[in-house]
């Protein structure tokens, strides 16, 4: 059975089909026919090195069993890096084959000194696995098809972690794709998520994997035979599980591992279909004794990985294995693998030979597939078009540039599946507003103190409510879904999508609350009768109606029509307050129109704040006015009160350290260490120390919260130097709201290290706690790009000293 992901309305040992291959099985057994692709995308002299399969034969081809012999390293001169599947030894009874004798398959030789990549890709793999994941070999090969190791996904983890650069990191993952776009197609998506970690299907279906430490230990424990006070030890030493999983089996003398079959055995069948469908089962546990069984099925999968090397000798893979499973489990990979890469990789692994050598024909198909999946962000969906488009397609497996068109077509905005919200910049000026805005019209709306909110209403009558982080929140608002259905004109609207804040409101007063009173509200399985904390819906954009698209409207139109099909109910369903500039300013020609207008909008803001909202949104209305899924647009600006004398915005940021207090802060941590987020490179980069804004009520509440995230040295993930060593780490689990007065060069954080100054990073000054951010993960905190970004809009060129800017008098 191809592979399924399970659906969360199914019983957990359930296996629904999520994709059919349509790749022919005639095209996937003459894939190595055809002209085979250095898919790793190096560069030599300037123009991409691709052999054919008929040169590479000509060449000395490296595989596993080769790379002991010390002649390799002349036979291709320097360094020798290898990736890929590698077909197992075991076999059908009556059959003698060695490990020797099995191939590899798509084992990929980096030379070093040529930048040339040669591929392999002769070798079969072991037929795909059941609903179960235990491999059926007699029946798969009847059926023709094969299956992916898992240990050459960790293998491909392996060699992701041991490099840096992000062409490098590309280059891997669309070689490995590749060969399983050719192979095991049907094993793509499996490979996606394990590849993604966190989610194991669409975000909005709320399947996350993330377990604990104690049930990880408590695993890895009863799989090695090791104690828990020796499993403790090494997690302290090493702060990283996954090598405690991979350094655990080969220090202890006796292992408890009664399960193993002997060496002559067939293989294990740990495959990527495998450890996916395992996960998902983890991931769907529940009850009184789900910790049991978790920890049953991780000690399961570890046996596995040792199953591997006593049968087949292969230790590193076992390791490997052990430490990527247990990483995974956790929901963090630490290997510098950002999801941009990802999707980059899953697009060049579906291009054609000619359209991939041209860099132009990349970006048109990357841009493609972009707007696929911020329209429509699943992978479910991603890889069914992929696989759609093969189909009609004469280049099939592969796709020319211009094919990627098609795969935007079939994904799509559609009520049910959330679309990527569009992003306001900040400014901190009104100058830079009507700079921006020069002649157009515009709007201003109030910036609410609330929650971004998506709300669904499909064909069948039916509400979906969605965060801005994909999270379906359907069941945390059921007061929303019922002021939705009341405000949409009953026989007109029959689907729509519209984009809205919503904000906790006092009934007595009817006056709008801050966000923290409204993170206080339960998140699941809640009542109408059981709400504490009431809320409005300020509803400002329209992005589907009646099964159409608006995303290419003006906002004028959009907005319009929202307002149209929709009736305000004071206190639960409203439109955002607004106020227009509706001819536009011209700023160099008329300054005193420009006056009049910034008094208007100042004004206005003054407004907003006293109405207890943080600020404006400034909007084009019909030029340039479309709205843009997954873009930080200048099409709308965020205007603040506290932005006109600080650094043009507050920053979402991740706590990974701590100063121990002194003197009235003794007893709790007098200050944090705090990080913002490369997605480039999967790294928490430090940025600044803060002290400030916090009251004793919270100190003691950040303390009791985050003691239990201490660690004894910084995880792998966080880019960190001796010039800001906490007295004690922390593991990334929670984002701050921080507001400085404005961020400058540094040669002690490495926040955006390199982005404006070379070899020094940016450290924001004089920070000031704001609120938590409940509603984002640490990978969701402010990225470097954004932090450099912020600083050059200051214009600043300064540098600060190794002390500069910190608030000193607060951290005792």
């Amino acid at each position: 059975m191809p592979l399924g992901v399970m659906d969360s309305r199914r019983e957990a040992d359930e296996v629904i089909d999520m994709t059919k291959s349509p790749v022919a099985l005639e095209k996937v057994e003459t894939c190595d026919e055809k002209t085979v692709e250095t898919l790793a995308n190096v560069e030599k002299k300037g123009k991409r090195t691709v052999k054919k399969e008929t040169e590479i034969k000509k060449n000395e081809v490296v595989t596993l069993s080769s790379l002991e012999n010390k002649d390799v390293h002349k036979a291709v001169g320097g360094d020798v890096h290898e990736i890929g599947f590698v077909a197992d030894a075991g076999n059908d009874e009556g059959k003698k084959d060695t490990a020797a004798s099995s191939k590899t398959a798509a084992l990929i030789a980096i030379k070093s000194e040529t930048s040339e990549i040669q591929v392999d890709s002769s070798a079969d793999l072991k037929p795909l696995a059941n609903a179960s994941g235990e491999s059926k070999e007699t029946k798969a090969e009847s059926d023709g098809r094969r299956e992916t190791p898992y240990f050459a996904l960790a293998h491909l983890f392996a060699k992701i972690e041991e490099v840096s650069g992000r062409l490098v990191i590309q280059d891997l993952l669309t070689a490995f794709f590749r060969d399983v776009i050719c192979r095991a197609p049907d094993d793509l998506l499996a490979c996606i998520y394990l590849c993604v970690c966190v989610d194991l299907a669409p975000p909005f279906e709320n399947l996350k994997i993330g377990i604990g430490d104690a049930i990880l230990m408590k695993a890895i424990g009863e799989a090695t035979g090791a104690n828990a006070k020796f499993i403790k030890e090494m997690y302290h030493k090493e702060g990283d599980l996954g090598k405690v999983a991979q350094n655990a089996r080969s220090k202890q003398k006796t292992l408890s591992f009664a399960s193993l079959t002997p060496a002559t055995s067939k293989c294990s069948d740990l495959t990527v279909c495998y450890v996916y469908n395992q996960f998902v089962k983890i991931a769907k546990m529940t009850g009184n004794n789900s910790q049991q069984q978790k920890c049953s099925i991780i000690k399961g999968l570890l046996v596995k990985c040792e199953k591997e090397k006593k049968s087949q000798g292969k230790d590193r893979q076992s390791a490997e294995g052990a430490k990527y499973i247990i990483r995974g489990l956790q929901g963090k990979l630490r290997i510098g693998l950002a999801e941009k890469s990802i999707l980059m990789g899953l697009t060049y692994a579906f291009m054609t030979d000619k359209d991939y050598k041209d860099k132009d024909k990349q970006q048109e198909a990357l841009a493609f597939v972009k707007k696929a999946f911020a329209e429509c962000p699943s992978y479910n969906a991603l890889v069914a078009a992929f696989y759609g488009v093969q189909k009609v397609v004469p280049s099939a497996p592969f796709l020319r540039a211009k094919d990627f068109a098609l795969v935007a077509e079939k994904c799509v905005l559609t009520p049910g599946t959330p679309v990527s919200p569009m992003l306001a910049r900040p400014t901190k000026a009104y100058a830079m507003v009507f700079d921006r805005f020069e002649g157009k019209p515009f709007t201003c709306e109030y910036k609410y103190d609330g929650e971004r909110a998506q709300i669904h209403i499909l064909s069948n009558g039916k509400m979906a409510i969605f965060s801005r982080n994909f999270e379906n929140s359907t069941e945390r608002f059921p007061d929303v879904d019922l002021a939705v259905s009341k405000a949409a004109k009953k026989g007109v609207v029959e689907s729509c999508i519209v984009d809205a804040e919503v904000v906790a409101i006092d009934r007595a007063t009817n006056k709008r609350l801050p966000f923290q009173i409204l993170s206080t509200r339960s998140r699941k399985n809640v009542k109408i009768e059981d709400i504490k904390v009431p809320v409005c819906i300020y509803a400002f954009d329209l992005l589907f109606l009646n099964g159409e698209s608006l995303l290419s409207t003006p906002l004028a139109n959009r907005r319009g029509k929202l307002r149209e099909l929709f009736e305000v109910n004071p206190g639960t369903f409203e439109f955002a307050t607004s106020f227009d500039v509706v001819d536009g300013v011209d700023v160099k020609d008329n300054p005193e129109a420009m006056e009049e207008a910034v008094d208007k909008v100042r004004n206005f803001l003054a407004e907003a704040v006293r109405e207890n909202c943080e600020g404006l949104m400034v909007k084009t209305l019909k030029k340039e006015a479309t709205y843009e899924p997954a873009n930080r647009s200048h099409k709308w600006l965020k205007l603040k009160k506290d932005y006109l004398d600080g650094i043009g915005d507050s920053v979402d940021l991740v706590p990974i350290g701590a100063f121990h207090g002194r003197g009235k802060r003794t007893g709790v941590y007098g200050a944090y260490l705090l990080a913002c987020y490369d997605p480039d490179t999967d790294m928490y980069q430090p940025i600044t120390k803060l002290g400030t804004g916090l009251s004793d009520e919270v100190l003691k509440k950040f303390y009791d919260q985050l003691k239990e995230r201490v660690v004894d040295k910084p995880p792998s993930d966080y880019a960190v130097t001796d010039s800001c060593k906490p007295d004690v780490w922390f593991e990334a689990s929670c984002v701050w709201e921080i507001l400085g007065a404005d961020l400058s060069i540094s040669p002690k954080y490495t926040a955006a290290i390199g982005l404006v100054a070379k070899d020094k990073g940016i450290s924001l000054r004089f920070p000031r706690f704001i609120r938590i951010r409940d509603d984002k993960e640490t990978t969701q905190a402010t990225n470097s790009s954004q932090i450099a970004d912020l600083y050059r809009a200051q214009g600043l060129t300064t540098v600060t000293g190794e002390e500069e800017g910190e608030d000193d008098d607060m951290l005792i």
